[in-house]
């Protein structure tokens, strides 16, 4: 199996279970009669649990230099908790498996961008074409689940998530070692505290602190959004329509957007995708009908395809192999902090203006956007520090 080939069923095996436990676990909690508020509860452990755990276990992969070894462990002992949880109705006991199964979930995301990306530095593949994989299987399964849905219970649903994370653990042993791994113990513990300095550095931080509001500002489209459409009578099928159309518009900048990363660099794209974002929020409440909202969904592929490319691009750039986990960790702790307090914002704004709700988001990406410009010749001069041991 080719290498590209390889790390694109790795993304598709994991937004495939992605896929079916973002929109359709609640569903499985509902049918075991919790309560609105108990619901809400669970679902946002995740969120949580990975603002810390994200860096703590992609840490502990690159300090044991067994990154895909990792991969394959995390995803064995989350798909064991998913298919614990569908023996489990005691609301106490569900919250405890659900903490377990998302300090295993949350570094399987960052860690398949490491290895994907120390793939693209040492044998010259096409991040984004591998990427879009996963997009493609997110939608796929978003529709697979509301079709099964109709026909069967939703805890089977969860079979299939915990399914596709054992064929995840497969794959990541099926693909080759990078240099990373290939570090000897002894070379681990010499270089292991000078190597973790450049996760220090302040300007990776305002980079991933600039992203993290960027893409945090999605977070009244993930709270909100249905609720709008529906509010302004779009069809439950449309409204469908419209969370595909975001993807599609994020697949097409994976799949396009390589040769524009290159002339542009990972700060112009994460400008654009600032920009992007600062503009889509400022359009969005206004959008009321099913067209409006349909070209508004199209700049999903700026607001997050763009920034998301060009912040995997920069990282690549300035952390070694041997480290981009970590990195990538540190990254999933900035979104989901800035996403859940984004989150919160909105739906406090929410009830007394939608509108005002949604310019709000604008803000918050726009800040992301004048951070960047603020530093943009500090950073671009920061990337031209090459990192060692990758």
């Amino acid at each position: 199996m080719g290498l590209t080939i390889g790390i694109s069923c790795l993304f598709a095996a994991y937004f495939f279970s992605f896929g079916l436990f973002l929109p359709y676990f609640p569903v499985y909690l509902k049918e075991l009669a919790y309560t609105p508020v108990q619901i809400a509860v669970i679902v946002a452990i995740p969120n949580i649990v990975r603002i810390v755990a994200t860096p703590v276990m992609t840490g502990i992969s690159d300090r044991a230099g067994r990154r895909r070894l990792s991969m394959s462990i995390f995803a064995v002992v989350c798909a064991l908790a998913f298919l614990v949880i569908t023996q489990v109705q005691t609301y106490g006991v569900m919250i405890v498996v659900a903490v377990l199964m998302s300090i295993v979930l949350a570094p399987l995301q960052p860690l398949s961008d490491a290895y994907a990306y120390e793939a693209v530095k040492n044998r010259g593949l096409d991040y984004g074409r591998m990427r879009s994989w996963g997009s493609a299987a997110f939608i796929a399964a978003t529709m697979f689940g509301g079709w099964y849905l109709g026909v069967f219970s939703a805890v089977q649903l969860l079979f299939f998530i915990a399914g596709g994370l054992v064929l995840m653990a497969v794959l990541a042993q099926s693909l080759p070692g990078m240099p990373s791994e290939h570090r000897g113990q002894g070379q681990a513990r010499d270089d292991g505290n000078s190597s973790f300095a450049e996760l220090k550095r302040w300007e990776l931080h305002l980079v991933l602190f600039s992203c993290g509001l960027i893409l945090g500002s999605m977070a009244g489209l993930f709270g909100f959004g249905s609720i709008f459409w529906l509010s302004h009578q779009i069809s439950d099928t449309n409204v469908g329509v419209l969370w595909s159309v975001g993807v599609l518009a994020e697949i097409t900048v994976f799949l396009f957007g390589g040769r524009f990363l290159a002339k542009t660099g990972p700060i112009g794209f994460m400008l654009i995708g600032a920009i992007g974002g600062t503009v889509r929020w400022i359009i969005f409440p206004h959008a009321e009908t099913f067209w409006m909202a349909f070209v508004v969904q199209l700049m999903h592929g700026v607001n997050f395809g763009m920034t998301h490319l060009g912040m995997m691009a920069f990282l690549a750039d300035v952390v070694s192999g041997q480290r981009l986990g970590t990195a990538q960790g540190l990254s999933q702790t900035y979104i989901g902090l800035f996403t859940g307090l984004a989150g919160m914002l909105t739906g406090l704004l929410y009830e007394t203006s939608p509108a005002l709700a949604f310019y709000a988001m604008s803000a918050v990406a726009a800040v992301g956007l004048l951070v960047l410009l603020s530093f943009r010749n500090r950073l671009m001069a920061y990337r031209g520090v090459v990192p060692t041991g990758g």
